[in-house]
Formats: structure tokens, sequence, C-alpha cells
């Protein structure tokens, strides 16, 4: 009876396209590309649809056609606004648009409260929050692996520079030799 083998999504991500054609293409291997024929780049529009699942709370903030046309300007340099479904492009505003709102909700509550054992947990606020931000990686993500495979032009994923700059600012510094790890080196500058 099998029981290993590979993992849908196992195994080393391909490299974008633009990082093969900067590098010379290095593996001397045909590059793929995904094109239709006959498709036009065409600038897609918002469907009316998003405008019913907008809030009115959120309206002095941002609203969902503001997140929708900032998300094609960041697609359009890519060349690949036509092999992505205005669909998957409405799942991550909408997406984004419901962080934004478990966001704004948050900051009107309190992020961490007692429980009945008076022990200090995460209030459920902060929980949808965390489980929002997934979804919006996930929404991305589809999207992002169709403009890194295809896009000729070296472009950065913003959702990606973001997490860079939050986890990037952590460095763990050396610890001597001999000197046991009991954790107070961590998450403090190198020196070196």
């Amino acid at each position: 009876m099998p029981r290993g083998g590979a993992r849908k999504g196992a195994g080393r991500k391909p490299k974008p396209l633009a990082e093969k054609l900067a590098a010379g293409n290095p593996g001397h291997r045909p590059l793929t590309k995904v094109e239709f024929s006959g498709a036009e780049n065409a600038r897609p529009k918002m469907p009316e649809y998003l405008k019913f699942m907008q809030k009115p709370a959120l309206n002095h903030i941002i609203t969902l056609e503001e997140i929708f046309e900032r998300t094609l300007d960041h697609l359009e340099p890519s060349g690949c606004l036509n092999l992505i479904p205005v669909e998957n492009i409405c799942e991550y505003v909408l997406a984004k648009y419901y962080l934004i709102d478990a966001q704004y909700a948050l900051s009107k509550t309190a992020i961490v409260a007692l429980n009945d054992k008076k022990e200090a947990v995460i209030t459920g606020f902060t929980e949808a929050m965390l489980k929002l931000q997934k979804n919006v990686a996930l929404t991305w993500g589809g999207i992002w692996d169709v403009v890194s495979r295809n896009s000729e032009k070296l472009l950065t994923n913003p959702e990606e520079d973001l997490m860079t700059a939050i986890m990037g600012g952590r460095i763990r510094k050396k610890r001597p030799k001999g000197e046991p790890d009991h954790g107070a080196n961590e998450h403090t500058e190198n020196t070196d």
C-alpha cells in the first residue's frame, strides 16, 4: 500500500520568469510563458457586485474601488493582467477590504482579555483578524503565482515585502563558543 510520494506544492518553488531571463536562462531549457491568442491586456472594470459588499463604516477610510484600482496599478506593469481572472482579483480585494475592516474593529476593542479561569487569552476579534490575514495571503498567492511565472519584468511582491520588513528586523546575535544558549541573545542586533 503506497504511503509516500510527492505532495502537491512540495519541493522548491520555481524561479520567476524575469529572474531566469535576467540570469540568461542558466538551465538552458525552453522558457514557458502562458499566451492567449487575441488576448488583449485591457484594464478590467470593477464588477458591480463588489459595490454592494461595501460597509458604510469604512467609507471614510478606504473603499473597495480604491483597493481594486491599487491592485490593478501594481499588476499592470507585469503585462499579465489578461492572464488573471477578474474573479481572482475580486477575491483578493474583498479579503483585503475585510482585513482592514477587522483591523478597524480591533482598534475599538481589546486584543487580550481574561477568560473564566482568569488567564489572559486572545479575543475573538484578534483571531478573526489573523484568519483574515491568512486569507489575504492565500488569495494573493494565486495571483502572484501567475505573475511570477509569466512576467518578463522584475517586480516586487507587495505582500511578501511587507512580511520581510516585519520579520527582517530581528537578527539573532552569535553566541560565543562554549556559552550555553539561554535565550538572552535572542532578537538583538548583530554587531559583526
